[in-house]
């Protein structure tokens, strides 16, 4: 979320240029190495996440430093939102990092500049990924080639205050169809009549993984195979619909409160902070939530469309470990990312945090130790892959910065700054023009 809201010409006069420096890399090369490097087996690991992730990755490396004791491993890690901009200006400085964590909203559009190393060349003699989830590895690749190793596969999902939904006896359907949006509607409401004080659900409204499941419900994707928009305004206008209506009846929590509580940790969300009793996020996320509250929160997977049976969800990489093609230690970095998939202790310290991985071997291998709330993931990961469809359509290179508008236009309708028609004319059309950029 952005902490000042914008004036309403600010809004309505989203111009080309307007959020390039958010998401776009805008490089001139992808420069020769990392100037940071001390020697041959000096690797630097970037990534975005909680301080929950930046424990576990610090005891993976450390591992694996210990193992190895040639390879010494330097880390950096910021939010999510603060990351590309970090990244983009070290890459640009001629400095990448040799390991980087990657999301799929912005792969094809580091590939294309180059900067990223085809790990396709690595796999299998490197690279061990026989038992991997071949659909998952599958959907993350571009242009035929591999880029990235998912660390897991995730789906968007509701984290959801349990004992609120025991205060009014509802139970979350078996059929995933059978949790609609209009359902949430009504359970939000009976529980803000049980529970003063707390909105029914976090604003979802700028939540571009809610509204991609929301475009796919209707048998779409959000893009084209050309990298075009897929979605129109008439789609559009029924999710910022929804979503006013939600505000307008006080079950969504206000604008100001979704500027408080923008998310940029577990604790700065509404649902830890007991403010909302479910949120929208990534099913991966729920340990780190878990861990910031005594609360125990619900997984489940986002509502479905009222008489529609696609229920818009499916199983995506939750983020890559992808390498610089910049980098001076190819082998050493290749050996790297293949311990992280496949050396049991590493497997282990990682755990699932950033998703259920894709190799059967290390689902076996933490399955034991798994908490109640990650056996919940992994049951729920597996059922969604098992009835939903897959996407097969790779996000183009201005997929980024299209997530970064629905953001703004979102702020702006809720703190009307905009109509419902304006708000969905204008994500239509920033978007068009966000595509033609090219991510540049």
């Amino acid at each position: 979320m952005i902490g000042t809201p914008l004036g309403r010409r600010d809004f309505l006069k989203l111009g080309a240029g307007a959020l390039a420096g958010v998401a776009a890399l805008g490089l001139s090369g992808c420069g020769s190495g990392s100037d940071a490097q001390s020697g041959a087996s000096s690797l630097q690991f970037s990534f975005w996440g909680s301080s929950v992730r930046a424990g576990l990755t610090t005891k993976a490396v450390k591992l694996y430093e210990q193992s190895h004791p040639h390879v010494k491993i330097s880390t950096w890690f910021t939010s999510f939102g603060s990351y590309w901009p970090k990244l983009a200006t070290q890459i640009s400085g001629g400095s990448a990092p040799d390991l980087i964590q990657m999301d799929m909203r912005y792969v094809d559009q580091y590939v294309r500049k180059g900067l990223l190393l085809d790990l396709s060349k690595f796999i299998p003699q490197t690279i061990d990924l026989h038992d991997f989830n071949q659909p998952l590895l599958k959907g993350s690749e571009a242009h035929g080639q591999v880029y990235g190793i998912p660390f897991g596969g995730n789906f968007t999902s509701i984290f959801y205050n349990t004992s609120l939904f025991e205060k009014v006896g509802y139970q979350l359907p078996d059929n995933f169809n059978d949790w609609t949006w209009d359902e949430l509607k009504r359970v939000t409401q009976q529980i803000m009549k049980a529970a003063p004080g707390v909105y029914g659900v976090d604003d979802a409204s700028s939540n571009i993984g809610a509204f991609e499941v929301f475009i796919r419900q209707r048998g779409k994707e959000l893009f084209t195979e050309d990298g075009q928009r897929a979605f129109n305004k008439q789609d559009a206008l029924e999710w910022f619909s929804y979503w006013s209506d939600l505000r307008r009846s006080n079950i969504c929590i206000p604008p100001d409160l979704a500027v408080q509580y923008s998310g940029a940790t577990p604790a700065m969300t509404t649902i830890v902070a007991g403010k909302a009793a479910i949120n929208i996020s990534t099913s991966n996320q729920i340990q780190a939530f878990q861990a910031a509250t005594p609360t125990k929160l619900g997984l489940y997977s986002t509502p479905s469309t009222t008489g529609v049976k696609d229920t818009g969800n499916y199983l995506k990489a939750s983020m890559l470990l992808s390498a610089s093609a910049s980098t001076k230690n190819p082998d050493a970095v290749t050996q790297f990312i293949n311990a992280i998939f496949n050396d049991p202790t590493i497997v282990k310290a990682l755990k699932i945090e950033r998703g259920i991985p894709g190799s059967a071997r290390a689902q076996a291998l933490l399955k034991p130790k798994l908490k109640p709330s990650d056996l919940q993931q992994l049951q729920m990961v597996n059922q969604l892959a098992a009835i939903t469809r897959p996407k097969m359509v790779l996000d183009p290179p201005g997929a980024g910065e299209v997530g970064d508008l629905l953001v703004l236009i979102a702020q702006g309708l809720g703190f009307g700054k905009m109509s419902v028609d304006e708000a969905a004319n204008t994500l239509v059309v920033q978007t068009d023009k966000a595509l033609e950029r090219d991510g540049v």
